[in-house]
């Protein structure tokens, strides 16, 4: 009875760790909330379109691991951070978001279609597989992204 006892508080104590440690990991930031640096982000030009990237943080460390690059018509803007939000300002039109699959063959891409004045959301995370974590990367609605981005790290430089 003591052994099974003990063992119980053991694993306890292992599981209170783990929260206490995640808690703690989970609050470090490099840059500021997006909440507070909005007021400081440089407006948008009227000849340009502005896309917001950006991921959501994972439960308990999901995918913590695959922090693949993102590009943009086939070149680097910036690397998918759990928990992070950038943006690029773009010319109008056609624009094609690709970002590589580190542990599955191929890519996850979407077009994006951004007019003058105008914000996209492009939200990508990783997803659920069989084996490990995969990329998605969808357009959403300002609406949505509203209330998934507040509390994202605004990240000054996304390439590092």
């Amino acid at each position: 009875m003591k052994i099974t006892r003990l063992f119980g508080q053991r694993a306890m104590m292992i599981v209170f760790v783990m929260f206490f440690t995640t808690g703690i990991i989970s609050c470090e930031t490099v840059g500021p909330r997006y909440n507070t640096a909005r007021g400081a982000i440089a407006p948008l030009s009227e000849e340009q379109g502005r896309i917001v990237f950006y991921r959501p943080a994972n439960f308990l460390w999901y995918g913590y691991r695959d922090q693949p690059d993102i590009f943009l018509n086939h070149q680097k803007v910036g690397v998918s951070r759990p928990g992070t939000i950038f943006y690029v300002d773009v010319e109008p039109g056609k624009q094609h978001v690709t970002i590589p699959a580190s542990l599955y063959t191929g890519q996850v891409s979407v077009d994006v279609q951004v007019s003058r004045g105008d914000k996209v959301y492009v939200k990508n995370n990783v997803g659920v597989s069989l084996f490990a974590g995969k990329m998605k990367v969808e357009v959403v609605s300002p609406e949505k992204a509203s209330t998934e981005i507040d509390g994202l790290e605004f990240l000054i430089n996304p390439m590092e």
